[in-house]
């Protein structure tokens, strides 16, 4: 009798384990890895509905500040400069409609997720009259998959989201502090090369003036309409007309063109800054192109910025007339002021 109770007591403690073994799983599975999904971010964002974008990390929540202006889009943070919409057309794009499937909701785990005491990557984003459209937290990558995980701010609930956020903010290793820089429209000149007739440069006093000759498009014997021959302004050839005339090797004078027409950028500086400071004041340097209808656009370059830190090394230079200080690369500045034996023929 006493072995069957005995017997007894043990199924009864063997059972109460199996269940309290049953309960903390679950409750585990449901705390850390519950398979519902959640509409983080509803709806389709537009930047033509937004204001105002903030994209921050830690303490510091406006470290890039994206403003809609009547002109388009600007960075606040970098001197007001232009904004590359496509790149926020992206972000908002990715953001919209946002499902994210659970994965907790303790405080305790919230380190394991990439949200800590010092914060988060945030993004937040007003509407045109000042309303909040969204906030969100950004935080890691997971080890085994794509996307990131994502929270409300204030809230403990983590979802993981199969789009990679972090990417559409530059972050490419992980959480940090978003770079102004990645939003920055880098395209400093762009122009249509058949529209420029003229190019001419200057260098430390020293000038060179490169002209397009257009072949002539002569009416066939068909025409009977008397037609004189007209200009053919997608056929020329380059003459150096100062200092001196000689023609010019047209691939390698249309690199010259192609060149000064499409100048991408590295980075924009402070403006404000005094020009001599950028040797903008009285630049050595110069390239106008003439247009077809005798308008011009001047380039003025000033002097070299070196690396320092995460600041790249180039030139000043600045669109005459307008505001925006640009650091080009020295093989933009090279490809621009070639020597004229590099024109020659061989």
């Amino acid at each position: 009798m006493i072995k069957t109770k005995n017997l007894l007591i043990l199924t009864m403690a063997l059972v109460i384990l199996l269940v309290i073994g049953f309960w903390q799983k679950t409750s585990h599975q449901n705390l850390t890895n519950r398979s519902t999904t959640t509409t983080i971010i509803p709806g389709t964002l537009s930047k033509d509905e937004l204001g105002r974008l903030t994209l921050g990390y830690g303490g510091d929540e406006e470290a890039v500040i994206l403003l809609a202006t009547p002109e388009g889009w600007i960075l606040e943070t970098s001197w007001n400069a232009k904004a590359n919409e496509p790149k926020i057309d992206n972000l908002l794009n990715n953001l919209s409609d946002l499902v994210g499937e659970y994965r907790s909701n303790s405080a305790e785990v919230l380190a394991d997720y990439g949200f800590v005491p010092e914060g988060a990557v945030r993004i937040k984003a007003h509407d045109r009259s000042g309303g909040e459209v969204f906030d969100l937290e950004v935080g890691n990558k997971p080890e085994a998959g794509m996307g990131n995980f994502v929270r409300l701010p204030d809230q403990n609930s983590v979802y993981l989201v199969t789009k990679g956020i972090l990417g559409q903010l530059g972050l490419y290793g992980g959480p940090g502090t978003p770079q102004a820089k990645h939003f920055l429209d880098l395209q400093a000149v762009q122009e249509n090369r058949v529209d420029i007739d003229r190019i001419v440069l200057t260098d430390g006093g020293q000038v060179r003036e490169l002209a397009k000759e257009f072949n002539l498009m002569t009416p066939t014997e068909a025409d009977t309409t008397a037609a004189e021959p007209t200009l053919d302004r997608n056929s020329w050839e380059w003459q150096l007309v100062l200092p001196r005339q000689t023609a010019l090797v047209k691939t390698k004078a249309d690199a010259v063109l192609g060149a000064v027409v499409n100048v991408r950028a590295t980075d924009v500086v402070d403006p404000g800054v005094p020009p001599e400071d950028y040797g903008l004041a009285d630049p050595q340097r110069t390239a106008t192109m003439i247009r077809e209808d005798g308008s011009q656009l001047v380039l003025e370059f000033g002097a070299q910025r070196p690396a320092e830190d995460d600041l790249t090394a180039g030139t000043f230079m600045r669109v005459r007339g307008e505001a925006t200080v640009w650091i080009v690369t020295d093989y933009t500045v090279n490809n621009i002021f070639k020597p004229t034996e590099d024109l020659l023929p061989e």
